[in-house]
């Protein structure tokens, strides 16, 4: 029957499954069996009912797969199906009990069993219940649990009416102890002793009976395997039985005498290592749907298994107790080591420190001494100054008796540069000769250093010993300097009191010190080079300036004889030209020939053309010298421009081309020379006429900047004189040119002096402007700018 079910919350009411199956006491235990059956599914099962008392398929319902049955005294149906109806508990009936039965041979199959056998011949009467109230907890079911060995616990209330069942599956389902279980290993809590096996030829009925015999409620089916590493044999599980599989056997109305195990066995196992978590059993029982996990090594071999029991049997309080006692003595222990662990350290990190600061303050002054003997260096120049400073420095650093310096002079021959000796000790500079020898011949190679620890324990020759044990040397140590790849010289420390092991670190100093020297001995050497080419360039440069100086003098004086060569030439040329022009004007006005008027009138054109020549002449002189200053005017352009136009205007329209003018009515005054400004744009127009075709148009245009207020002025204004004729673009540059004249550009032989444009650049500078020509497609403009 099916207890009237409530909402709880406590985590005791939690695990507390509300609707057991119960029966009376006098119900066929056929009856039960096909009940249990077609409650949990996993068969089919003929319909089997009795006379006197029908299977009711409204039991079935909200009925999950039942594992025991709650015996209750008599009552009518009508009873058992009424909600809230109170049952006295009799006993109660599990799959152990229909183990048991299979086990002891009561029943066979159930196809054969009697229908005379009830309930209550069967059940278990001697139960163990646990009452529902506010002092009982899960704990206390764990307890019950372990102790009496029993997989359900009937839950009674104050009147000893049945509130339901506990299960260990519940309880595992509910209760997640994730700490714990996480803190536990597998190999802790595995069963060994209880782990029953069996091989795969064994029938269910023998299954059943070690069941019984070693209360389990699984046994493993293992077989025989041989280690091919180690020659022996171990038990490998291959299969596992569980209490329900013989149940379902028995429903399914198997001969369990004769059906072996392998028939039925679950192969598909579910293994764990004896190094996992708890936590990692409990999930895997979670995922998998099972109760039970074979544990194993890495060679398969059967170590034990976990259940649920197991996992809850960490959740008993002296259990837990035991844990908590175990954890802390282990942390005791941790600690303990820790702390030990620590002074170790600490003592072994101390010599460390120590040791690294003697290395550090050893490097430091290694350092040090690198960085004076480079400062050294940089500030000077001299190599004597360079060498004597780095031998005292190393001597003193390094606390030997010696530090000598040699330079070598031939393949044969070493020359003692530099020496720095504690006072005690002999100079080698007072028997330079014998010194000088004994270095040469001990064949230093460029590429290897010498630390000789003691002379009795050296390779040298005989004689060589003999030689340095006369100075009293017992050790030394030799660094070859080299540059460019050749040997320069040696440096040569040693020690007269007793025998020195040289450390790594003093011939690392040393060669790192050989290649400083090495640079500066480059620079001292290529200084020295410098100031004698210096020299030798100062001394050129003298000469050279003399003989330019005395060209600059002559040149200034040809200079001078060219302008006065000029002036005088022009004033004296200009005199004649004048008198035949006022000659030809006294003969235009007596009666002549038309032939001879044309003469004159020949004569008077070339005279006007050597006086502009002449003109031109004089005053590109006096422009290139540049000794006057030009005279700046206020020019009002709208009343000057039509002045200077109307002469233009003439001629063009003479040659019948037209003359294309852009400007504004009311142009600027500007600051500028009247007479200059007006020869310019005469020059350029005049130009631009010259080279300009009958019919052709002839563009002049003004342009400036306008102004963005009343008081402002325009500060830049600009004159453009275009006409339709090109200029190479590589002629361009020598327009300018003082008598150049462009090839070919004048198809009419008008001919020209090639003074006009140089003298219009020179007139423009004067002014402080830029004249800028531009010549493509047919046109060439000139654009001159001018500061207003």
């Amino acid at each position: 029957m099916v207890a009237q079910s409530s909402i709880y919350s406590s985590p005791l009411q939690q695990v507390i499954d509300r609707h057991p199956l119960t029966m009376t006491p006098d119900t066929p235990l056929f009856y039960v069996l096909q009940l249990i059956s077609k409650l949990q599914n996993s068969c089919a099962l003929p319909n089997v009912s009795t006379s006197d008392n029908k299977l009711d398929q409204s039991i079935l319902l909200n009925q999950e797969k039942p594992t025991s049955v709650l015996v209750v005294e008599n009552k009518s149906v009508q009873q058992i199906l009424k909600h809230n109806a109170e049952f006295s508990l009799l006993g109660i009936f599990t799959t152990t009990d229909i183990i048991k039965l299979i086990a002891t041979g009561k029943v066979n199959n159930l196809e054969s069993l009697s229908k005379n056998i009830r309930l209550g011949e069967v059940m278990t009467s001697n139960i163990i219940t646990l009452k529902e109230s506010d002092d009982q907890d899960l704990f206390t079911a764990l307890s019950l649990f372990q102790k009496h060995k029993i997989s359900h616990l009937p839950v009674l209330d104050s009147k000893k009416q049945i509130v339901g069942v506990v299960t260990p599956e519940k309880i595992r389902q509910v209760l997640q102890p994730s700490n714990i279980l996480r803190l536990r290993r597998v190999n802790e809590v595995k069963n060994n002793s209880v782990t029953v096996t069996i091989s795969e030829t064994a029938s269910l009925l023998e299954v059943s009976q070690l069941m019984l015999e070693y209360k389990v409620n699984s046994v493993i089916i293992t077989q025989k395997r041989k280690l091919q590493t180690q020659k022996t044999e171990i038990e490998e599980p291959i299969g596992i039985i569980v209490k329900d599989d013989i149940v379902q056997a028995y429903f399914l109305n198997m001969d369990l005498t004769k059906i072996p195990v392998q028939k039925v066995m679950k192969t598909e196992l579910n293994f764990l290592k004896s190094t996992d978590s708890l936590w990692d059993a409990h999930k895997k029982m979670l995922q998998e749907q099972v109760q039970i996990l074979i544990v194993c090594s890495k060679q398969k071999e059967l170590l034990g298994t976990i259940n649920q029991t197991n996992l809850l049997q960490l959740l008993d309080p002296t259990e837990m107790f035991r844990l908590v006692r175990k954890l802390r003595a282990d942390v005791n222990q941790l600690q303990a080591e820790k702390f030990q662990l620590l002074r170790s350290r600490n003592a072994e990190l101390e010599k460390e420190v120590q040791a690294r600061t003697a290395e550090i303050q050893e490097q430091l002054e290694r350092d040090r001494l690198l960085a004076k003997i480079a400062l050294r260096i940089h500030q000077s120049l001299n190599l004597k100054e360079i060498i004597n400073a780095a031998v005292i420095e190393v001597q003193q650093f390094l606390k030997a008796d010696q530090v000598v310096l040699c330079q070598v002079k031939s393949s044969f021959l070493m020359k003692i540069v530099a020496e720095s000796v504690d006072f005690n000790c002999h100079s080698w500079m007072s028997d330079q000769t014998s010194s000088e020898y004994l270095m040469s011949n001990l064949k230093v190679n460029k590429n290897k250093i010498y630390a000789v620890a003691n002379i009795d324990q050296t390779d040298l020759p005989t004689e060589q010993i003999r030689s340095l044990k006369e100075k009293q040397v017992k050790a030394f140590l030799i660094v070859p300097i080299c540059q460019d790849g050749q040997l320069w010289g040696i440096m040569c420390t040693q020690e007269y009191s007793g025998i020195r092991e040289w450390q790594p670190s003093e011939i690392d100093l040393l060669q790192q010190l050989a290649t400083q020297l090495a640079i500066a001995i480059q620079q001292a050497q290529l200084y020295q080079k410098v100031q004698t080419l210096n020299t030798d360039l100062e001394r050129q440069v003298q000469e050279r300036t003399a003989e330019l100086e005395q060209k600059v003098k002559e040149l200034e004086q040809l200079n001078i004889l060219k302008d006065d060569f000029l002036s005088t030439v022009s004033h004296e040329l200009r005199t004649p030209l004048s008198n035949i022009k006022m000659a030809i004007h006294m003969l235009k006005g007596f009666p002549i020939s038309e032939k001879g008027q044309q003469y004159l009138n020949i004569l008077d054109t070339e005279c006007k053309r050597e006086i502009e020549l002449i003109t031109d002449l004089l005053d590109l002189q006096r422009l290139e010298g540049g000794t006057e200053s030009i005279p700046l005017d206020t020019i009002c352009l709208t009343t000057w421009l039509p002045i200077i136009m109307e002469p233009f205007k003439s001629r063009v329209k003479e040659r019948q081309q037209i003359l294309k003018s852009k400007y504004p009515k009311q142009l600027p005054n500007i600051r500028s020379n009247n007479n200059s400004l007006g020869r310019i744009l005469a020059e350029l127009l005049n130009n631009a006429c010259k080279y300009t075709q009958n019919g052709g148009a002839i563009k002049f245009s003004i342009e400036y900047n306008q102004k963005k207020s009343f008081s402002e002025t325009p500060s830049l204004i600009k004159f453009i004189v275009s006409n339709p004729s090109e200029i190479p673009e590589s002629e361009l540059p020598k327009i300018f040119n003082k008598f150049y004249r462009v090839p070919n550009a004048d198809p009419w032989k008008q001919g020209g002096t090639g003074l006009g444009l140089a003298l219009v650049k020179k007139l423009v500078e004067q002014l402080n402007g830029h004249i800028i020509v531009s010549s493509s497609n047919g046109w060439t403009t000139f654009t001159v700018e001018l500061l207003i």
